[in-house]
């Protein structure tokens, strides 16, 4: 098993350069110079040239990739041509926001589509099921803003139990710390349940019809001991592939719940950075994205083996 881990491992640098390469292509091939709309189209030849020079920018594409591939590799990302700020300091403000919104979105997620999913299987084609799958048509068909919008009027404005917004301030207290994450989490989360529940229902359902679990009844086995140590375990299987692209996929896809709730976020950040050809920033976040994905799905593979010990690497 850990031989496995450490090969997947290894092919981590692999990927990595190839999604380098490829990140580092379509930037470039995108219209407009970072440089004149940083500084404006009435700045002066010589200064153009200067920014240009301290960036790279004035030389060849192969030398401009080699000269960022060889700074990642000593752990720097470069500076935001817009900001004038490190992208690993950047990086360092923005990721931990949209980590743990992901996080609360994801935990959401699983804990409301885990009990929906099953509960629509056992009661399959009744009026059960068609309301547990109903709910999760909210989450297919509404955008997250407009449910985001919804939520902020019913439980910000209406109520007033919930704050707007605050992630990313300081907070003394549990609550504090914990309350601004609720509503962009559910706004985010719901596609999610939506994915998962339709997920776990198909795969419960396929399991129950399976030759063992007709054994395990007819062997007297109680009802929720073939539920849950029989077929639960073994329809979880798709559950965490999914879970895992989906918790990788969370943080690149916040932009629109982070200007509702004006969360200083990665999404934001890389939608100004793209909109200012702010290309370091561009590349470095990028670049973390895509590390995260492929360590989501390690974890997802090591959660394989534990789920179902036939599972051998």
């Amino acid at each position: 098993m850990w031989r496995y881990v450490l090969r997947r491992l290894g092919q981590i640098p692999i990927v990595l350069v190839i999604v380098t390469i490829t990140i580092f292509v379509v930037v470039r091939s995108t219209p407009g110079d970072p440089v004149q709309i940083m500084l404006g189209m009435q700045t002066s030849p010589d200064a153009v040239e200067a920014i240009r020079h301290e960036f790279h920018f004035d030389k060849p594409l192969y030398q401009q990739y080699l000269i960022w591939l060889g700074d990642v590799l000593h752990g720097d990302l470069g500076r935001s041509v817009r900001l004038n700020q490190s992208v690993s300091s950047l990086l360092a403000e923005r990721f931990p926001i949209s980590f743990r919104l992901a996080l609360v979105a994801m935990l959401l997620a699983v804990f409301v589509s885990i009990p929906l999913g099953i509960i629509s299987a056992l009661k399959r084609n009744t009026w059960v099921d068609y309301l547990c799958t109903g709910v999760t048509l909210i989450g297919f068909s509404v955008p997250n803003f407009a449910l985001a919008m919804v939520l902020i009027f019913i439980f910000s404005i209406k109520l007033g139990v919930l704050p707007i917004t605050g992630i990313g301030s300081t907070s003394t207290t549990v609550w504090g710390a914990v309350a601004p994450y609720l509503l962009p989490s559910l706004a985010l989360g719901m596609l999610q349940v939506a994915v998962l529940t339709r997920l776990l229902r198909s795969s419960m359902i396929d399991v129950l019809a399976q030759d063992y679990i007709r054994t395990a009844r007819a062997k007297g086995l109680l009802p929720h001991t073939v539920l849950f140590v029989h077929a639960l375990k073994n329809a979880l299987i798709p559950f965490v592939t999914m879970t895992a692209i989906q918790f990788g996929y969370l943080i690149g896809i916040q932009v629109t719940i982070e200007y509702t709730f004006a969360i200083p976020g990665m999404g934001s950040a890389i939608l100004n950075a793209v909109v200012n050809r702010d290309l370091p920033v561009i590349q470095g976040f990028t670049l973390i994205i895509a590390f995260f994905f492929l360590l989501a799905n390690i974890a997802a593979d090591v959660i394989y083996s534990a789920l179902d010990p036939r599972i051998r690497y």
